[in-house]
């Protein structure tokens, strides 16, 4: 009798330090939800695009103007369009700065509250992916702050491309000499200009439509069918599309 109500008394008291660990992990995941701000509330950063796979971020900053603290929802990819100085403080750490070539793109794993500062005297901007699909950690390429483009071949070829895949995105820079192609597949993209553009998209079964685009602007490339991106200008384009 004694053994059943220690037993039963064991239990109890298990049970209610179950319930008390559930609620301060409760607690502190609300607080860490309500203690960030939303990258869609953050005042520099407009929301293009969201869907159930991603949500679409153009961030701009005035020159030697901040970001307030904020965070990213789930793993992402940024590209920055064009040459320009930042800094970056993620909480915790220590500022760090950057020197930015156009086309650069990085991918962050485990999103932090950090603050973005324009270091330079014109405009930063910055486009980002955020997937809500799961991502594995890579420990080699989530430790370095490297470009995620491993190479550019400049002016040493006309048209080439590199590309990389993480988690439910893929990303492609391309230089397109006049009336070369890139193919394209049937999910959504966002399109990056790394210089003007004028270009002729065309999918299977549609005629071509016509897609112009000044430096460092961007546009979402809807769901279709297969098709090609055409260089109609007269000079090389470049530029990132990023699949999602």
């Amino acid at each position: 009798m004694e053994r059943d109500a220690y037993n039963h008394g064991m239990k109890t008291y298990a049970s209610k330090c179950l319930v008390l660990v559930c609620l301060i992990y409760s607690v502190a995941a609300g607080a860490q939800s309500t203690g960030c701000l939303d990258a869609s509330d953050e005042p520099h950063h407009e929301l293009l695009f969201a869907n159930a796979d991603a949500r679409i971020f153009v961030l701009d900053l005035p020159r030697l103007a901040s970001t307030k603290p904020y965070c990213y929802a789930h793993p992402y990819l940024f590209v920055v369009p064009g040459a320009n100085r930042t800094s970056k403080t993620l909480e915790g750490r220590a500022t760090m700065s950057h020197d930015w070539n156009a086309g650069e793109a990085r991918f962050v794993y485990q999103p932090m509250k950090q603050v973005i500062r324009n270091e330079g005297m014109i405009p930063h901007r910055e486009v980002v992916v955020e997937t809500t699909h799961k991502v594995q950690f890579d420990p080699v390429d989530g430790s370095y702050d490297t470009d995620e483009f491993t190479s550019d071949l400049g002016s040493t070829k006309p048209t080439w491309w590199v590309s990389f895949t993480r988690g439910g995105l893929a990303a492609s820079k391309v230089q397109l000499a006049p009336g070369s192609d890139f193919p394209i597949s049937s999910p959504n993209h966002v399109l990056i200009a790394l210089t003007d553009l004028e270009l002729s998209s065309v999918r299977e079964g549609k005629p071509a439509e016509k897609i112009e685009l000044n430096q460092q602007e961007s546009r979402i490339l809807p769901a279709g069918a297969p098709g090609k991106l055409t260089n109609a200008g007269q000079r090389p384009a470049q530029f990132v599309v990023v699949e999602f």
